[in-house]
């Protein structure tokens, strides 16, 4: 005893769980089996259900991305507008299932009546663009040629754009370009126009202003754009309105979800405490053996203590 009361805390500690609670975990093998499942099945459900929420809250994002007809990802420039080699990277990446490249202008349109008009000009490829935001996609009128989307001097009016504007579209400047058809993206006056045709427009060959992505199904965007490695002057980001309205939806599954992570975590601390009070008590000979010893009931807590520690850091690691 006054060796045990000259050592340091840590080592008399060290010492009896190798002797004391060794012996006993060697003659109640099972009951402390058992405190050691409780920790790992908890801890394993609670994060199960911690996969499964971020999994599924993904999953819904895309889908309502999908029907809203917004990108799951905008790739942006900080100021004005970025080289379009990078897009040839990004379209390729394995986790990319569409990527659409944007050049995005605005600008005036002169009206019949020779006021000017804010026009917001989208370039984009049609041939992609229908899969990451179906509202911007272009629709040729019934009188227009069905590869006037191609075409470098036609654009596609949306609503607003179409009871500003008359038959042709004049910008602020020389050129003037053909009504060929519209879209169906609501908002502000809209024109959009083949991707090549606006970059020789507004002459910004080479240059993109931003990049749509959708990923493909159960890919985490902050892992992605984690590995993807931007280069500067380029920043990511999820469409604000999409985002809001995703966590509106999901608010109550999100809840759900917690709350039976936090049951099982609960459930699990529960068996552990009933395990080892249940030990405790049949060990009362035994401590108060330690104490008559000289361990002091603080010592004692602290042994107890220690043995839950173990079994609970086993039970996780196995969780």
């Amino acid at each position: 005893t006054p060796m045990m009361r000259g050592m340091p805390s840590p080592s008399p500690l060290r010492a009896l769980l190798r002797t004391y609670s060794w012996q006993e975990l060697k003659h109640h093998p099972w009951r402390n089996a058992a405190a050691v499942v409780a920790v790992m099945l908890g801890v394993a459900l609670a994060f199960s259900v911690q996969l499964i929420n971020a999994s599924a809250l993904s999953e819904f994002s895309s889908a309502v991305s999908a029907v809203g007809g917004q990108p799951d990802l905008e790739l942006r420039a900080t100021q004005g507008r970025f080289d379009e080699g990078i897009y040839e990277r990004i379209a390729t990446h394995p986790d990319v299932a569409v990527a659409s490249p944007v050049l995005e202008v605005a600008t005036f349109a002169i009206d019949t009546a020779g006021q000017r008009v804010p026009l917001k000009v989208l370039g984009v490829d049609a041939l992609v663009v229908a899969a990451v935001a179906p509202g911007l996609m272009p629709v040729p009128g019934k009188d227009a040629d069905r590869l006037a989307l191609f075409a470098p001097d036609t654009v596609f009016l949306n609503t607003a754009a179409q009871q500003a504007l008359a038959q042709s579209v004049r910008l602020l400047g020389s050129e003037t370009l053909q009504i060929a058809g519209s879209v169906a993206a609501t908002g502000p006056a809209l024109a959009v126009m083949d991707i090549g045709a606006a970059q020789d427009v507004f002459k910004a060959q080479g240059q993109l202003s931003r990049i749509d992505l959708r990923l493909r199904a159960g890919v985490d965007h902050a892992a992605f754009l984690s590995a993807l490695a931007l280069p500067p002057g380029i920043t990511a980001a999820e469409p604000g309105d999409a985002a809001q309205r995703v966590s509106n939806l999901s608010r109550a599954y999100r809840v759900n979800l917690t709350v039976l992570a936090l049951v099982a975590l609960f459930t699990g601390a529960f068996l552990v405490f009933s395990v080892l009070s249940l030990s405790v008590a049949k060990r009362a000979q035994q401590f108060a053996l330690l104490g008559v010893l000289g361990l002091t009931g603080r010592e004692r807590l602290q042994l107890v203590l220690a043995e839950s520690l173990v079994l609970g850091g086993i039970g996780s690691l196995a969780g």
